[in-house]
């Protein structure tokens, strides 16, 4: 038996296998299933972040990837990104940074990751100030000055201070769908 084609079809798939899986929304090689529950919770969090925005970066462009992922490594992303927002400058810089193109997916991710609270308490936020999420253009902003006006719209303040912790959600959402990431 020639043992050249079994060993190129083998280097072939090899080479192959690893771009289906990206376009499947899983990264070959990151840490997987079972894997990730040997992590700590911050462990966990973390791996799966970044494993999610490896994936989203191995695609043109957000709105690809997005369409690509899987609903739960999307679920995971679009909260991550809308978490991180707030944690670093409140809901009105996730409002005013291009993140904001995920504000009409936010509400559904919330209650998918069965965050009622927070979902309730962004949802009463958008009906408070007449925001329509798929219309968000009024928070382009050109320099500093436009954002400190940003600020002032809304009492984004209010809505921050009452935000509270995210993450915990997300990490027993991970571990429900666990096979997913």
């Amino acid at each position: 038996m020639n043992k050249k084609p079994l060993k190129l079809l083998v280097a072939v798939l090899c080479g192959i296998l690893p771009l289906g899986l990206i376009s499947c929304g899983v990264n070959p090689n990151g840490v997987h299933g079972t894997e990730l529950l040997k992590l700590t919770d911050d462990e966990l969090y973390e791996k799966v972040y970044l494993q999610t925005l490896d994936i989203v970066e191995s695609y043109p462009d957000e709105e690809t990837a997005l369409a690509k992922m899987s609903a739960e490594c999307r679920t995971f992303y679009i909260l991550s990104i809308f978490d991180m927002e707030i944690q670093n400058g409140g809901l009105c810089q996730f409002f005013v940074n291009s993140s904001r193109f995920l504000a009409p997916y936010v509400a559904e991710c919330l209650e998918t990751v069965n965050a009622g609270e927070h979902k309730k308490l962004f949802l009463e936020f958008v009906a408070e100030n007449n925001i329509d999420l798929y219309h968000l253009e009024s928070f382009e902003i050109e320099d500093v000055n436009d954002y400190a006006a940003q600020t002032k719209r809304y009492d984004f303040e209010a809505f921050d201070n009452a935000y509270g912790e995210l993450v915990p959600y997300m990490v027993s959402y991970i571990k429900a769908n666990i096979s997913e990431f």
